[in-house]
């Protein structure tokens, strides 16, 4: 068994490419249902290749370049960019990558992943359109105790005076779109609903927040 890389399938993602499946929390074995991403060491590389000029250079890939919400990403997802979106019939998965390229065996299955989760305190979830994070709270909760702010690349959440979550988004929000409500979920007291926009749909997020 190989550790899932967070980073490597963080940045695969961003590029366009869909994976099979979601990882466990630590581990998963190469192969296995499900595949969930990149498992292991992985390396990543830049470089010129300008086959009219017979030109082939390394190019430094920095520190920032290793960021999913780098500008590279955003290329390669376009038409022709190279990463997921750029070929017909939509973005590729990773299975498809490795029996192409590497005849690997994979278990073929058919979810996105990437589409649910859990971070620290919170639970989060996500389709095209929305990332939707909740988080429990005391029963006695009202929404003057409540302090959010949104805004296109961060997140700030806090109750009762203490910060429950302050990071950067894996995506770019729409602030005047996104909300967040109070509810009561029954036999487990109440949650703290937060319901973020996606300002590209149809995009799913390397990473929802960090």
């Amino acid at each position: 068994d190989m550790r899932w890389n967070r980073r490597a399938t963080e940045l695969l993602v961003a590029c366009g490419h869909s994976i099979a499946g979601e990882p466990s929390p630590s581990r998963v074995a190469i192969g296995a249902a499900p595949p969930g991403g990149i498992c292991g060491d992985a390396f990543v590389g830049r470089c010129h290749d300008d086959e009219i000029g017979d030109i082939w250079e390394r190019v430094d890939f920095t520190v920032e370049d290793a960021n999913p919400r780098a500008a590279w990403c955003e290329e390669a997802r376009k038409q022709g960019g190279g990463g997921g979106g750029g070929g017909s019939g939509g973005p590729r998965s990773l299975t498809g990558l490795m029996n192409q390229n590497a005849g690997a065996i994979t278990n073929g299955a058919n979810n996105s992943g990437f589409d649910k989760g859990e971070g620290d305190g919170y639970k989060w979830s996500q389709n095209d359109e929305e990332v939707e994070l909740r988080f429990p709270v005391a029963a006695g909760t009202k929404a003057k105790y409540v302090k959010i702010s949104f805004a296109r690349t961060t997140l700030k959440v806090i109750v009762a005076g203490q910060t429950l979550v302050n990071g950067e988004l894996g995506g770019n929000a729409e602030v005047e779109d996104s909300t967040w409500t109070i509810e009561d979920i029954k036999h487990k007291g109440k949650e703290l609903c937060v319901t973020i926009c996606k300002k590209e749909e149809g995009r799913t997020w390397p990473f929802v927040l960090r």
